[in-house]
C-alpha cells in the first residue's frame, strides 16, 4: 500500500486522488525553476489552485511530495527494461547497447529535475531517497549483469564480477546523464571532450563488457 503523505492512497476517493496529483503536477512544474530548497507548500497550493490547508491533508511537508515524484519518476522505467529485454533476446550487441544507452538518457532527459533531487538527497544519507534510487537502479543492473554473463558463455566471470562490472558501468551512464553539462568543450580556455564523444565513450564501454 502506497502511504506517500498522510494518508495511503488507496483509502482516497475520485477526489482526493484529483487533488493530489493537481498538487504532484504543480510541484513538479515549480521544480523546474526552483530549487527544492525554495519549494513550500504554500507555492504549491497557489499553483495548483488550493490551499495549504488541503496540502497538508495530502502530504506531510514539501519532501512528502517530493519523495512522491521521485518515487514515481523512478517507477517510469518500462521503456528501459523493454530495450533491455530486447537485447537478451538477441539484438546486436552494438544495437543494443547504444539502444539503452539513448533510452536512458531519455528517461532521465524526461525527469531531470526529480531524479536530480532524488539522488542529491539519497546522497545526503536520506534513507527514504536512498532506498528509491537503490530499486531503480538494482533493477538495470542486475539486467546489465545478465548481459555480461551471458557474453561470457566459457563462465570465466562469477556473478559476483559481473554484478560489479554491471554497477561500474551504470554508476556512470547514471553519473554522466545526471551532469550533461559538466564537462562542457571549454571550460576555463581547456578544451574538454564533447558530450557526443562521451556518449560514444559510454556505449564502447558497455559493449566491450558485454561481448567477449
Amino acid at each position: 500500500m502506497l502511504t506517500d503523505g498522510r494518508r495511503p492512497t488507496e483509502e482516497l476517493g475520485r477526489k482526493g486522488l484529483e487533488t493530489r496529483r493537481r498538487l504532484m503536477a504543480a510541484a513538479q512544474e515549480l521544480l523546474q525553476t526552483m530549487s527544492a530548497v525554495s519549494l513550500t507548500a504554500t507555492a504549491i497550493a497557489r499553483k495548483a489552485s488550493t490551499s495549504s490547508a488541503t496540502f497538508y491533508v495530502y502530504f506531510d511537508d514539501v519532501s512528502d511530495v517530493v519523495l512522491a515524484l521521485a518515487r514515481e519518476a523512478s517507477e517510469d522505467l518500462g521503456a528501459v527494461h523493454a530495450v533491455l529485454a530486447a537485447w537478451r533476446a538477441g539484438k546486436d550487441t552494438q544495437v543494443g547497447a547504444r539502444d539503452f544507452f539513448e533510452i536512458y538518457r531519455a528517461y532521465w532527459d524526461r525527469h531531470r529535475a526529480i531524479l536530480g533531487i532524488r539522488n542529491m538527497e539519497a546522497d545526503r544519507g536520506d534513507q527514504r531517497f536512498l532506498a528509491i534510487r537503490s530499486r531503480a537502479g538494482m533493477s538495470i543492473i542486475a539486467e546489465l549483469a545478465a548481459l555480461i554473463r551471458e557474453g561470457h558463455p566459457d563462465g570465466s566471470l562469477t556473478e559476483d564480477q559481473s554484478i560489479a562490472r554491471a554497477t561500474v558501468i551504470f554508476a556512470a551512464i547514471e553519473r554522466l546523464a545526471a551532469t550533461a553539462s559538466l564537462y562542457p568543450p571549454q571550460l576555463g580556455g581547456v578544451r574538454a571532450v564533447s558530450p557526443t564523444a562521451l556518449g560514444e565513450a559510454q556505449i564502447a564501454i558497455l559493449v566491450s563488457l558485454v561481448q567477449h
